[in-house]
């Protein structure tokens, strides 16, 4: 499957933080055989974030969106997720008596129990508000840890598809290997191939559904390189 991924947060977009979350779900989504095709930041803006799910939905088999879930004045995304496809913004009875539970503040406990109608409720074991689904969009709270929590609940929900990786270190500088990559690149078009350089050597990372395929490609890069392991 091909995923999207959507952070929310001016503090990604300043810089006061580090995109960590989009890093964690990536690399589970891949070693898991899937795809993440994008990954997109935008500020906590109800129109962006409206405009840039509703784009995402069309492109991708599924949408995974964090961030902004709160009850600050800047936690707007259930609102952006329920503009980008013309739904009300509801509160969610079950959401409401359980945090009413926990909270006085009455502001607070509806403004996190509010999404878009129709939505399917994802429980947050470890923080107050809940991920949910609407369509192909799943949206989970910006906090790594709930993020994860939530995260792990909706990744169950999709097969485990083939997917196999390794890496081939090669001493020296990128330009060394340019154009021998670039033979197997072409040689071997059903297998992500990817050089990372370093400080003194590079390391190539080849990865693909068939792993036979991705053998086949090390070893011919390793000959062409003279590589070993």
């Amino acid at each position: 499957m091909e995923f999207i991924i959507i952070s929310v947060g001016n503090e990604i977009l300043s810089g006061d933080i580090n995109n960590t979350n989009a890093t964690y779900m990536a690399k589970k989504l891949t070693k898991l055989g899937h795809r993440v095709r994008k990954i997109i930041t935008v500020p906590d803006d109800v129109n962006v974030i409206a405009e840039e799910v509703r784009k995402a939905s069309e492109e991708a088999d599924f949408v995974l969106v964090t961030g902004g879930l709160g009850a600050t004045h800047d936690d707007v995304t259930a609102e952006g997720i329920a503009r980008a496809f013309g739904r009300e913004l509801v509160v969610n009875k079950e959401v409401y008596e359980w945090l009413s539970k926990l909270s006085r503040n009455e502001e607070a406990v509806k403004k996190i129990s509010s999404v878009p109608e129709g939505s399917e409720i994802i429980w947050n074991d470890v923080g107050a508000a809940p991920a949910f689904i609407v369509e192909n969009v799943a949206v989970m709270p910006g906090v790594p840890a709930e993020m994860e929590n939530t995260f792990g609940k909706i990744l169950e929900r999709f097969e485990r598809a083939s997917y196999y990786e390794d890496t081939v270190r090669v001493e020296g500088f990128e330009v060394k290997i340019v154009d021998k990559l670039n033979k197997v690149v072409e040689q071997f078009p059903d297998v992500q191939i990817g050089s990372y350089p370093k400080s003194g050597y590079v390391l190539v990372k080849f990865s693909g559904s068939d792993d036979r395929r991705v053998k086949e490609a090390i070893k011919k890069f390793e000959e062409l390189v003279n590589a070993k392991r």
